[in-house]
């Protein structure tokens, strides 16, 4: 049938024929079915048709699918999967699990679903995301243990599969080889000569994208689909006949066939293979021609030429799983490995090229069976090391070590992009996981073409990147190489070289050693030929880098450690070893010369390299090996050569010699010092340090552990990170935990300014004790402060442990000499060299003699190797042979000063002359013509090269006899004698005890060019002389008597591990002495008892001299404090005479007086302290932000949780929800400006002012703004946008943004003043003058009515009493009434009522609630109408600077918040205004309440450092009172005349029910809202009565409000029975009571449809009553009413300066309130038992204040309500959204605001979100981020999400947070906090089991939530303290 046919009858009829044909029995069947199928894919897979046309594609799918759909299709081929491996294929950045209890091979990797799928629980496993991609390797039992596998994969878990029937693949089989035929094509096409080959690659790939995703389909679809790709991939005949099979007669296809067949054979040559070595040109894979046979060999081929695109690379591993594909796949990758090396070195993106090479060789090279077997079938080693070797032979150039002219050995270029781009770094991987095999390394190491071949390729490396020091110029261009040479050592030489080590530790691998050894030696022999060496390095030169000298010194270590070699026999000849340790040496030199200065014209890439030299990573590949080389020579070598060559290349041999030297040195004093220093190090090196000597892997382990915690502390991962790995792939760190809990303890995070802190772990107090190493640390320290921090932190804990010996800092704390390996015994003889120990006699003698004393380091350790050296390891009592010594020894020949070669001996020994060359004879002459000197010039000065072309060394000088003979002409020059010389260092204090100190000069003859110096001196006499010159007190040493003694002595302190400074550190030097033989103590006893007179005689006369010099100088003191004391009475009486002259004017002028009480504040700019003024004011330092937090509080108990599954959901409803919801329906039914009257906003979005509490001049102000802007500034304003305000605070740096007035001082009469201002010159009275009479008034009939209603006996004492508030107290009574009216006014106060109990209630209100209000609470009102009805605003003068600066912090207000939450539609901007200023204020109170706890029970100190009276004074000025005396009197009920004419025409209720819109209800106003309007309105200063009467008028509504409340939620039996109830008790005693008012309320509202709504919000509330119970009415009235309360609380407390009152128990905390607030009544005085009142029980009821009768003001309201609730006809009739109860005020008991809780496991969060979708754009985000405020799921970074340039992250801030957004980072469980533009990285809430975060999820340890960092971030987002408690802000720029 023919292709349109077929296609004509649609895809699954066609499909479905096909499938029936190609599975028939019958073979014409089957014919003519593969002839259809042929025909339609000669149409659909023609090369003419492009690749990835979608129809060809689909069709595809469909024939494939045999009739189902592509959907079934798979699902039936699923069901027959029996594949026992995973295979799953991810690429970079997939998450996977690694764990190393399961695992074989350390490459092991785990997808999620099997990890979980498995039991992996206690394992030491860890999450991390992949950098290269990888594959799952669950079931595959050669890479992990099979207790690690999931349930569905293992050998034998899918036994019970049925295999797959033929008919369901049989049409798959047919059109597979066509599709990879298609493929093979699409390849070759793209390949034609004379296109751009880069270009053409890239569209190759892309254009094929579609057929490869469908390849990946089919592989997915398990292991029968694996199995027949398998088959046509690997199949040589399929191949054969799809490309080489018969020629097509059509002559078009048979052109294109051989077009084809040319851009193949094109393309296999621009990939040749690396020319392969002499022995190895029988390799196939190495030959130049490349054949192939099958499908596999050629997409293999096209993936190596296209660079390895990432589809084809994940096509390849798929197929993994299937055993037969995976061994055909290695051979094919083994057979182009060759060729890779070449693709590497060009391609395009070598990075990315890298990556997936490595991803695909550890799949295979992992599995050691099939590793060994390509190894020894396949030549792998060879082929890998080939490509190696060719990269690097294509970057060689000449090496210029040593004499460039005569050098011929090449080095890698470093600045080539092979080594600079690591593009080496596959194939060294590669090989690294070859040799991780035992095997196959052993195989390694038994070939000797192998190791000759890897040693030349090491050899390569092998003194590259040369430095040379730059003496005159500093270098134009630092050369950026060094990094990649250090790179490229560690990872193509040195991690190999650890993997070959790693296998050497086993048994029966001497041999091996030996034979890694011996190509060593040969390869090094060689490489000295080649350079030329010469005997001594280059001085100017260095080279860090000797890999094939560190690769003999490792594998020399490991076999002597296996104790399979002999050292001599390898490393006898004594030449051989002088070459051998001469690179290492001069890298010694040069760090010690890079840390000295001496480098500097290098730049600092000098510097870089010697810091990199020790860190930790290369420490053990490089200084290491270095230092055991060095121990290994001098263990061979003669012990005087290796200390002179030591002293000699550190160049301090000359400034050792006691000789006239010119000048002219090569180094300065400070230079010539640290070389000095650096050499003594060296030494000392050797001796102590046993990395290589003896120490096993645990010592090792923990030896580098207490070095880095001596440090620092660290946190776990560091510890990690800092210890040197020695080996790849082996189980080092396997005792790092029981070692870490052996030396240190955890420290658990806590938190400091600036950031969160981690867990850490500090050293134990025995590890300062008895392992803190100087020497290691000093090996270790990477900066010299390293090692000056770990001694400040020994001192430290010394000290605080009381163990500390001296006043002085202590020295080091050295460590005893330990054992090392038997054949390394010969490093011990450095310690017994002649040479050595004339160095450290020079040493103390320049210490003793110089003027300038040597450097404490040079001291402590030249004592710490006399220390070492007269160690009985090392030494034992005559042990050497002695020889004579001449009297007079040549200078710097210190071989030849001692008689023997033992410490012992030459301690004692006597140095009496020493001879030192003379100058040339011009140097003499200019010598004799220096002036003659007297002797006190010589004592305090030495010659200086300034002085003199030359000089005698300062110790000639200084130190004994110089006697000079000279021929010359019969001239003499003698020194100065020996008594002034010994008397002058006495004098200094450089020594205290001289035995030749008396002695004469000796006229000693000598040859003409030479001095001789008189010394007569022995070690150990200097060192009793330092003893003494270190210590302080006066006490010198004294030995001990006998030689038991000495040893006793020594015994015990050995045991004490004190820290001791240089005097008591040389004392136990000194006590070690005395101990090793008698000869050394007899000499000490005579050297102490010789000295000892002399001391203390001139001690002694020192000391008369000192104390006649101290009374002389006392008794000048005295006289000059007598003549300063006169002068100072003198001065002080003076300045009392002028103080009396102006205090005398001062108590004339009142207005002075006045000046004085003003505030004043301190400008942090000028530093003035003034007050504020209109012309001047100063004003705070406030940041103006806004917030959401009260928006958030939600009313249930728990903290809402961040949901982490899908069942789990979040509850919406919340503050600010509840009240936007409420104004939205208010403002439908009422007119707008009632309704903005009676609410406030501000719960999302509203203002917050908080300040530091700093002060500044406006003007100082405005010249800071204006620094800021100057380009000066801006480095200091990068994360402040100045030109908006912000600024920081100039003294405590605090992000700011705006500046608050401080409301000036008003005097009496300028208040006087502004009143006649502002209310008119024609007044006779102005309203505080009215106001103080009427309120005196008052107080004078409230004080008669008082005393008239109290028993006579009582008077007196209620007289004395000042808590009733009509009474007018005194001054004395009184003195907070100052505070209460700077005016001089006294404020009044109500009376307080005591607790009276709920079943008298009847009793107290018949004696002290009539219905009848007071007449006198009545006059307050209307006295407080009236002044509300003449209020204005206007308290600012006109044109003044502080009208400016209250103009602009309102503007600036106004401006912190965003519009959406300040412009309220349909209102005038009076209205809008007014609402937002009180809003303002109280969102601050809000804020404020919660930052104390939302209580004040046990409150914290509401002090705050930003001023609410001030700010409230701004919001005054800005508020419109307009219409608030007409709120006052609807809220009274109490008119004047004229407004009750005005109410006389009110309209009628069936009148008023057709207007749409009226006045809000008083019942449905908000009291705290009214409570701030009606204190806004007051004039200023606010009178106290004024306040407290607001406040009681506002309790009654709250209290009728909150009965309203529970009338709702009572049933309708209930509220018919209190209804009742009131009614009769009101109708019997005529009082109102709970009940009374309660039926009343009811009676009014019974009638109406509220009671019928049913609200769902009203049973959210927690008290849900069966029966309403007395007590649980006036439980809830109180819970209902105390949040109003504490908001008056605050209020009241911020007018008028008071302490809130201390409440301990809650349930007393509304009594307290009421009782702040003088709401409570005193009660009448009783005629029964006083206890009996006393103990009445509290009720709110008692605390009402009517203005008028209580039954006349609830009608009031209640009628307002009502008439609105029962409109029934017209267009009112429609109800409001959510019913009629949607608009009572509910004041839930909102709980404290808090972020949403976290899981306590990391893991569930990351699980159960990265999956997630967005809401917005319906996909998985890449960097998903979740709101910790409300838990929405966002797109941080995501485009998609984008609206308007501005991404999710940042709009949600604005929308949840009004520009504050706390949000987790899913991907990397950090937080990140934006505030308005900026954002900062704050943290982790989430910790590891060792304290310590793990940003981006790099280690992939299990994570935990820490409660305190979760409190932490809580407490800052409720006090808005991101901005200066986070310190790293930036600009995020709308890309979050």
């Amino acid at each position: 049938m023919a292709a349109a046919q077929l296609i004509s009858r649609g895809k699954r009829r066609t499909a479905a024929y096909l499938k029936a044909f190609l599975s028939s029995d019958s073979e014409t069947s089957r014919l003519q079915g593969h002839q259809d199928l042929h025909n339609l894919l000669e149409h659909f897979l023609s090369p003419e048709r492009s690749i990835d046309d979608p129809e060809n594609l689909e069709w595809l799918q469909w024939l494939v699918a045999g009739g189902d759909t592509p959907e079934d299709f798979a699902k039936i081929v699923r069901r027959h999967d029996n594949a026992t491996t995973c295979g799953l294929v991810w690429t970079a950045n997939f998450v996977a699990y690694r764990c190393r209890t399961c695992g074989i091979s350390p490459c092991m990797s785990l997808c999620a679903d099997c990890f979980q799928a498995g039991n992996h629980t206690g394992h030491d496993f860890n999450m991390f995301r992949s950098q290269a991609g990888g594959a799952c390797d669950c079931g595959d039992t050669s890479v992990m243990k099979t207790s690690g596998f999931c349930h569905r994969h293992g050998p034998g878990r899918n036994m019970n599969v049925p295999p797959c029937p033929h008919d369901v693949l049989a049409v798959a089989e047919a059109i597979i080889p066509r599709i990879l035929l298609r493929v093979v094509q699409h390849f070759r096409d793209h390949c034609r000569p004379g296109i751009d080959a880069y270009e053409a690659d890239m569209d190759a790939v892309h254009d094929a994208d579609s057929v490869l995703t469908y390849l990946h389909d089919l592989t997915r679809m398990g292991a029968a689909m694996r199995k027949v790709l398998t088959h046509f991939l690997t199949n040589p005949q399929t191949y054969k006949n799809f490309t080489y099979g018969s020629t097509p007669s059509d002559q078009k296809r048979q052109q294109y066939q051989q077009k084809s067949q040319e851009n193949y054979q094109g393309a296999l040559a621009t990939i040749p293979a690396p020319p392969p070595p002499f022995s190895m040109e029988d390799i196939p894979a190495l030959k130049a021609e490349l054949v192939h046979q099958t499908f596999l060999e050629e997409l293999m081929f096209w993936t190596l030429k296209y660079e390895f695109p990432q589809k084809m690379v994940t096509l390849l591993l798929q197929m993994l799983p299937d055993n037969d594909y995976k061994d055909a796949f290695t051979r094919t990758f083994v057979q182009h490995y060759s060729r890779v090396s070449v693709v590497l070195v060009k391609a395009s993106d070598a990075d990315t090229m890298s990556n997936r090479v490595v991803h695909i060789s550890v799949q295979l090279f992992s599995n050691e069976d099939l590793t060994r077997q390509m190894v020894e079938t396949h030549q792998l080693l060879e082929i890998v090391l080939a490509a190696l070797v060719h990269m690097m032979e294509n970057i060689q150039i000449q090496s210029a070590l040593h004499d460039p002219d005569h050098n011929f050995h090449m080095v890698v270029n470093c600045s080539s992009s092979t080594l600079k781009d690591h593009r080496y770094w596959p194939l060294v991987s590669d090989l690294i996981n070859i040799l991780s095999h035992r095997s196959t390394a052993a195989m390694f190491m038994s070939n000797s073409s192998l190791l000759s071949m890897w040693a030349e390729f090491v050899s390569l490396f092998t003194g590259m990147n040369l430095n040379v020091r730059e003496l005159e110029h500093h270098v134009e261009f630092e050369p950026n190489t060094y990094y990649a040479a250090f790179s490229a050592e560690l990872e193509a030489c040195a991690s190999p070289m650890w993997t070959l080590v790693g296998h050497c530790k086993q048994k029966n691998t001497d041999h091996l050693c030996r034979a890694v050894i011996d190509s060593c030696l040969t390869t090094l022999q060689d490489w000295f030929d080649a350079i030329c060496f010469q005997e001594t390095p280059p001085p100017l030169q260095v080279s860090f880098h000797f890999p094939l000298h560190r690769h003999l010194a490792v594998f020399i270590s490991q076999a002597v450690r296996n104790g399979a070699i002999n050292i001599d026999t390898i490393l006898g000849d004594p030449d051989f070893l002088v070459k051998l340790m001469a690179h290492p040496l001069q890298i010694q030199v040069a760090l010690c010369e890079i840390h000295s200065g001496m480098w500097v014209r290098n730049g600092l890439q000098i510097k870089g390299q010697a810091m990199t030299y020790v860190q930790c990573h290369f420490c053990c590949s490089m200084i290491d090996l270095d230092i055991f080389l060095l121990q290994l020579c001098t263990s061979r070598l003669d012990p005087d050569y290796c200390v002179r060559t030591v002293l000699e290349r550190f160049s301090v041999d000359e400034f050792l010699s006691l000789a006239v030297v010119p000048s002219a040195l090569p180094m300065n004093l400070d230079q010539e010092l640290s070389m000095l220093q650096g050499a003594l190090l060296l030494l000392c090196t050797l001796q102590s340090t046993r990395t290589h000597l003896g120490l096993n892997e645990r010592d090792l382990l923990r030896q580098e552990m207490v070095s880095q915690l001596c440090m620092s502390d660290r946190t776990h991962s560091q510890l990690m990170d800092l210890m040197p790995e020695r080996t790849t792939g082996s189980n080092q760190m396997k005792d790092f935990e029981a070692t870490l809990k052996e030396v240190a303890d955890f420290k658990a995070p806590n938190f400091e300014a600036g950031g969160m802190q981690q867990g850490t772990y500090t050293p134990k107090a025995s590890v300062w004790e008895h392992e803190f190493d100087p020497i290691f640390i000093l090996v270790r320290a990477v900066h010299r402060r390293d090692f000056q921090t770990a001694m400040d932190r020994y001192t430290t804990h010394m000290k605080q442990a009381g163990l500390m010996e001296g006043s002085e800092s202590p020295w080091p704390p050295f460590r005893q000499l330990q054992k090392v390996l038997h054949t390394y015994q010969g490093i011990r003889k450095i310690l017994n060299s002649k040479t050595l120990h004339g160095l450290l006699f020079c040493i103390l003698w320049k210490a003793l003699t110089l003027s300038q004393s040597l450097p404490e380091p040079i001291i402590y350790l030249c004592i710490y190797l006399l220390d070492m050296a007269v160690d009985p390891m090392c030494n034992k009592p005559a042990a050497a042979a002695k020889e004579d010594v001449a009297s007079c020894v040549p200078d710097k020949r210190w071989e030849q000063w001692f008689p023997s070669s033992n410490i012992l001996t030459n301690l004692r020994h006597e140095i009496q002359y020493i001879s030192v060359p003379l100058p040339q004879q011009e140097s003499m002459e200019d010598l004799e013509d220096i002036p003659e000197e007297n002797e006190e010039d010589m004592d305090t000065a030495s010659p200086t090269p300034s002085r003199l072309g030359f000089t005698l060394a300062p110790n000639v000088v200084r130190g004994g006899n110089v006697v000079v003979t000279r021929s010359r002409e019969g001239q003499s020059r003698k020194s100065p004698d020996a008594s002034t010389a010994s008397s002058d260092s006495r004098d200094q204090g450089s020594s205290s005890c001289d035995d030749t100190s008396g002695s004469e000069p000796m006229d000693t003859t000598s040859s003409s060019n030479e001095l001789k110096i008189e010394v007569k001196q022995s070690i150990l006499s200097m060192l009793v002389k330092l003893h003494d010159k270190l210590s302080k007190d006066t006490d010198h040493y004294q030995p001990p008597e006998t030689w038991e003694d000495a040893d006793l002595k020594w015994s015990r302190g050995s045991r004490k591990h004190k820290a001791r400074d240089g005097a008591h550190v040389i004392g136990r030097l000194l006590d070690r002495i005395a101990a090793t033989c008698q000869e050394n103590l007899d000499k000490l006893k005579q050297l102490c008892c010789k000295t000892t007179p002399k001391k203390f005689h001139r001690r002694a006369s020192d000391g008369g001299d000192r104390e006649e010099r101290r009374r002389k100088a006392r008794d000048k003191q005295a006289k000059l404090l007598a003549e300063f004391a006169a002068k100072q009475r003198t001065f002080l009486e003076s300045t009392s005479m002028d103080e009396d002259d102006s205090g005398e004017g001062a108590s004339e002028s009142p207005e002075k007086e006045v000046a004085q009480e003003e505030e004043v504040y301190d400008c942090v700019i000028c530093g003035q302290t003034d007050p504020s003024t209109p012309d001047r004011p100063i004003g705070r330092v406030v940041l103006l932000l806004a917030s959401s937090v009260l928006g958030h509080r939600t009313s249930k108990d728990e903290p809402p949780r961040l949901p982490c599954s899908d069942g789990a959901t979040l509850d919406m409803l919340n503050c600010g929800n509840t009240y936007d919801l409420r104004q939205t329906v208010m403002q439908d039914n009422f007119q707008m400006s009632s309704c903005l009257q009676s609410v406030s906003v501000g719960w999302f979005g509203g203002v917050y002012v908080q300040s530091c509490g700093h002060f500044l001049h406006s003007d100082c102000h405005k010249s800071y703004i204006r620094s800021l802007r100057s380009p000066d500034y801006q480095h200091t304003t990068q994360n402040i946008d100045v030109d908006k305000g912000e600024f920081t605070c100039p003294l405590c740096r605090q992000l700011a943004n705006s500046v608050l007035p401080c409301q000036p001082h008003q005097h009496p009469l300028q208040k006087l003043a502004m009143e006649k201002k502002r209310y008119g010159s024609h007044k006779k009275t102005t309203p505080a003058k009215e106001q103080i009479k009427s309120e005196q008034e008052k107080a004078a009939l409230a004080q008669k009515a008082a005393e008239a209603s109290k028993p006579e006996e009582k008077q007196k004492a209620d007289q004395a009493q000042a808590s009733t508030s009509e009474e007018l107290p005194s001054q004395e009574d009184k003195p907070e009434d100052k505070k209460d009216d700077e005016s001089g006014r006294v404020s009044p106060e109500f009376p307080r009522s005591i607790p009276t109990p709920w079943r008298q209630q009847a009793h107290v209100m018949k004696e002290n609630q009539t219905l009848d209000p007071k007449p006198e609470f009545q006059r307050m009102i209307k006295d407080l109408g009236e002044v509300l009805r003449k209020a204005t605003n206007a308290d600012c003068e006109d044109d003044s600077i502080l009208r400016q600066g209250v103009e602009a912090i309102m503007e600036d207000i106004t401006k912190a918040t965003y519009p959406k939450y300040k412009v309220f539609p349909k209102s005038s901007v009076d209205e809008s205004l007014n609402v937002f200023v009180h809003s303002v204020a109280r969102t601050n109170l809000e804020l404020e309440l919660v930052q104390i706890g939302n209580t004040i029970v046990n409150h914290s100190s509401t002090s705050r450092k930003f001023g609410f009276v001030d700010l409230l004074h701004v919001l005054r000025f800005h508020f419109n009172a307009t219409g608030m005396d007409s709120l006052w009197s609807k809220l009274t009920t109490l008119y004047s005349d004229e407004e009750e004419r005005t109410c006389s025409v009110r309209l009628h209720p069936e009148l008023l029910m057709l207007v749409e819109k009226r006045e809000t209800p008083m019942v449905l106003r908000d009291a705290t809202a009214l409570l701030i309007q009606l204190t806004l309105s007051l004039p200023w200063p606010i009178s106290k009565a004024h306040f407290t009467c607001i406040v009681r008028v506002l309790f009654t509504l709250l209290y009728t409000q909150s009965l309203v409340d529970i009338s709702c939620r009572f049933s309708e039996e209930e509220r018919r029975a209190w209804r009742e109830a009131g009614t009769d008790k009101a109708a019997s005693t005529e009082r109102m009571m709970t009940e009374s008012m309660l039926s009343c309320l009811i009676s009014h509202l019974v009638h109406t449809p509220l009671y019928h709504d049913t609200d769902t919000d009203l049973q959210r509330v927690d008290i849900s009553q069966s029966v309403w119970s007395p007590h649980s009415v006036e439980h809830h009235i109180q819970k209902y009413c105390i949040h109003s309360l504490r908001i008056a609380a605050l209020l009241r407390r911020h007018l008028f300066k008071e302490e809130l009152p201390d409440c301990q128990d809650p349930e007393q905390e509304f009594q307290t309130l009421v009782k702040f607030l003088d709401l409570q009544h005193v009660p009448p005085p009783t005629r029964g038992d006083a206890s009996a009142s006393r103990e009445r029980p509290f009720t709110s009821a008692s605390c009402l204040h009517w203005a008028v009768p209580a039954t006349q003001m609830i009608s009031h309201w209640c009628q307002d309500f009502t008439s609105f609730v029962n409109r029934k006809q017209g267009p009112a009739k429609l109800q409001p959204r959510g019913g009629y109860k949607s608009l009572l005020l509910k004041n839930f008991a909102w709980q404290l605001p808090c972020l949403l809780r976290p899981p306590s496991s990391y893991d569930s969060i990351f699980q159960y979100h990265r999956q997630r979708q967005c809401t917005m754009c319906c996909s998985v985000p890449k960097e998903p981020a979740l709101c910790m405020v409300c838990g929405e799921l966002l797109c941080m970074k995501g485009g998609c999400c984008r609206q308007q340039s501005v991404m999710e992250c940042v709009q949600h801030s604005i929308s949840c947070g009004a520009g504050t957004g706390v949000f987790l980072v899913v991907n990397s469980s950090t937080i990140i906090v934006v505030r308005g533009p900026r954002a900062c990285l704050w943290g982790s809430l989430y910790l590891d089991s060792h304290g310590e975060e793990d940003r981006d999820l790099r280690r992939g340890r299990p994570l935990y939530l820490s409660e305190d960092r979760f409190r932490v971030l809580t407490q800052q987002w409720i006090s808005h303290s991101f901005d200066h408690m986070c310190k790293r802000w930036l600009w995020h720029h709308n890309r979050l």
